[in-house]
């Protein structure tokens, strides 16, 4: 039951990482989001308990993303329709960091650093197998000079949802074959 948190929190990853540009946008967001959202639940912890908590950091989720999707629209109308229907699941970690054990006000940093990292690392993995290419569809962010580097093909399988449980399930493997077992 301690993971469950942790597994709502990979969500948003599902429909987010099959591009690198869509990937690191949705990733910052949700360091800039859980960051904010620890920085406020830390003090609010003494006061509120159990569903309270919970919808607070609900609440307060949903502002900082209705807050970033605004700003999206206005840096890139492409990326933010790309990303509309994914970024409120990016909630689900305030849920998740609302809540763990750990109740410090830079919990939600560290929270939001692993959200980013697997997400740089699940769409890099997912376009550049998946689709053949790396940073495909930078100009919707940087401009017409950043359009992305074409390879010669990819797996399509791993641009979809269930391509990402598969690639997910072979890092896990991945990471506990090289992690040295505890005595």
């Amino acid at each position: 039951m301690k993971r469950l948190p942790a597994l709502l929190a990979l969500a948003p990853l599902l429909g987010t990482t099959d591009l690198l540009i869509k990937a690191t946008t949705a990733g910052l967001i949700g360091l800039l989001t859980l960051l904010a959202c620890g920085l406020v639940l830390a003090p609010l912890r003494n006061r509120l308990h159990g569903a309270h908590l919970i919808l607070a950091a609900l609440f307060f989720g949903a502002l900082c993303l209705g807050a970033a999707e605004m700003i999206l629209q206005a840096l890139s109308a492409e990326l933010a329709a790309a990303l509309s229907l994914f970024l409120p699941l990016l909630a689900l970690p305030c849920l998740a960091l609302a809540l763990q054990d750990e109740h410090g006000p830079w919990a939600g940093l560290r929270s939001g650093l692993a959200l980013l990292g697997l997400a740089l690392l699940l769409g890099t993995l997912r376009e550049l197998f998946g689709h053949g290419s790396l940073l495909a569809y930078a100009d919707w962010l940087f401009g017409p000079a950043f359009c992305g580097w074409q390879l010669l093909g990819g797996l399509p399988l791993l641009t979809q949802a269930a391509g990402t449980f598969i690639l997910l399930g072979l890092l896990l493997a991945l990471f506990r074959h090289f992690k040295p077992e505890k005595a």
